[in-house]
């Protein structure tokens, strides 16, 4: 579906493809929480209440992402398939060129695994 100036996906397709960019996110936090407890578990490190409560908040925030992306993925499953919405806006909104190439549907590469990302 286009129109000049308009980027039309369908709902169920924008909020799928908002449901993958937040899988890639809770991945990321994965590998975050198993590096800071493995340089937590090193015997010359000490835990105190406030590296307890950061270890906490990246569990939640893993939890909280995947439960968002699982609400969002059920959403798009049960969208009509005929219902469109232009996405320009919103993407056009999004700082991080990569991300915003994705969901608008077009290829965009992704550092592997471990390398670093630069920006």
């Amino acid at each position: 579906m286009t129109t000049p100036g308009k980027e039309f996906q369908t709902y169920a397709l924008a909020v799928g493809r908002v449901a993958g960019e937040l899988r890639g996110l809770q991945d990321r936090l994965v590998r975050l929480e198993s590096t800071l407890e493995t340089l937590y578990e090193r015997a010359d490190v000490e835990l105190d209440a406030h590296s307890i409560g950061t270890l906490q908040d990246v569990d939640f925030l893993n939890q909280s992402i995947s439960a968002l992306s699982d609400y969002l993925d059920h959403l798009s499953g049960t969208a009509s398939t005929d219902l469109g919405i232009c996405v320009r806006d919103a993407v056009d909104a999004i700082p991080l060129r990569d991300m915003a190439s994705r969901l608008r549907g077009r290829a965009a590469g992704a550092p592997p695994s471990g390398e670093a990302e630069l920006f």
